[in-house]
């Protein structure tokens, strides 16, 4: 006699979830489509890996409501639906902990978790310290006036201030946002924004109802979160570190002015205590299309306050762009290529203003100075800018209050 075929759906939930937990997202969303007890135990399901960063990105066959995904590890794409307004439409301001920053019509920033449709709404725009909101007649918000000044200048304001649509604000002001926790499992989430005017530094916190100003200094490329400290620095180097948390913000400077002909710089946490400091140098070729053509690595010595130039990160791999900045170990990641800078897109001058332009995006082996293409042929269209992001499937209470669509291309 035929034994009968074992009925799955009664795996035992606490077996089913430390399975899951050791999923990559794609294999993890496949098992809660399964039937209705593995989506109860996937969503349930706390992931204890350090999941593979994918490329998101619009494609044409998507439709403007929805992104391509490209899976690393598995060098395939996805579609992934995503809930209103259409993606196409926004603007993407950063990705961290899972999460993208987008801008909606009005310019006002949202987080959107891909995976899960999860939206969280942040301050308004308008309780930002350098704009003042332009009403109609009505009393409807017609636009915005920036006026110009920083922290050296302040309360001195330049002349003239300038004035922007609703539509056209998100794509000239804002240039990168960072969060220093997941807000699907924190409940002190802070988000930094590095925004015209002098690209300065403003925070908020997810729930709260107002920006908040740092007067300090400009020219701000890049900033993480380590340890309770979010590290910032400017285009020529200079790394300034905010403690956040007190009744007061606490401000030190570790580093001043010490990168020279970058294009860009980043700062990241390296997986073995080190700060780096990442130069990033991009030409313009005849097509008019920049292009990146050195990625140099520094570890940064707070005590001498100094840069030590590294030949390599070893078996590491670095992710820069509009993403929070990573290095990952390959021991976790073994389907990546050690010693190489995963990049994409992250000049000011073209992020957002040239929206039909071949993207600067690639993998740049530090060895060998040369770049290698992420996926051939390329996937993706030029807008939105493609952006890094690593997976997050962690539920809220409002866990799966949208549809998710995750298919193969």
């Amino acid at each position: 006699m035929e034994a009968p075929s074992p009925d799955w759906s009664e795996l035992p939930a606490d077996i089913l979830r430390s399975i899951l937990e050791l999923l990559e997202c794609p294999d993890n969303l496949r098992v809660g489509a399964v039937c209705t007890a593995w989506h109860r135990a996937s969503s349930k399901a706390v992931c204890r890996i350090s999941q593979t960063p994918c490329l998101l990105y619009c494609t044409e066959a998507a439709g403007p409501s929805a992104f391509g995904m490209y899976n690393l590890s598995e060098q395939r794409a996805y579609t992934i639906a995503l809930p209103d307004p259409p993606i196409a439409g926004q603007y993407l301001i950063g990705s961290s902990h899972g999460w993208l920053v987008t801008a909606d019509e009005k310019s006002d920033l949202v987080l959107l978790n891909p995976i899960t449709g999860e939206q969280m709404r942040l301050p308004p725009v308008t309780t930002m310290q350098h704009i003042k909101p332009i009403m109609s007649g009505n009393g409807v918000l017609e636009g915005y006036e920036m006026f110009y000044y920083h922290g050296k200048l302040f309360p001195r304001i330049e002349k003239p201030t300038y004035t922007y649509r609703l539509d056209e604000y998100h794509e000239t002001v804002y240039f990168k946002a960072v969060l220093s926790s997941d807000p699907s499992s924190s409940g002190d989430c802070t988000v930094m924004l590095i925004h015209q005017p002098h690209w300065q530094l403003s925070f908020a916190k997810v729930g709260g109802e107002t920006w908040n100003w740092i007067r300090t200094d400009t020219d701000y490329t890049d900033c993480i979160h380590h340890d309770g400290w979010f590290y910032a620095v400017n285009i020529e180097g200079t790394i300034d570190s905010f403690y956040l948390n007190g009744t007061s913000i606490i401000h030190k400077r570790i580093a001043y002015q010490m990168l020279m002909r970058s294009t860009m710089a980043y700062i990241v946490q390296a997986p073995w205590g080190d700060k780096l400091l990442i130069g990033r140098r991009s030409r313009t070729t005849n097509y008019n299309t920049e292009g990146t053509f050195e990625i140099m690595a520094y570890k940064v010595d707070p005590n001498g306050r100094k840069l030590i130039k590294m030949t390599g990160i070893g078996d590491h791999v670095l992710f820069i762009g509009h993403n929070a900045s990573l290095c990952l170990p390959l021991s976790d990641h073994p389907q990546l290529m050690s010693n190489c800078v995963y990049f994409t897109e992250h000049a000011v001058e073209s992020l957002f203003e040239a929206k039909t332009k071949k993207r600067d995006m690639g993998i740049y082996h530090l060895e060998s100075n040369i770049v290698t293409n992420i996926a051939s042929p390329e996937l993706w269209m030029t807008w939105l800018p493609p952006v890094w992001l690593t997976p997050n499937i962690s539920k809220t209470r409002y866990a799966f209050k949208y549809p998710l669509l995750l298919l193969t291309v």
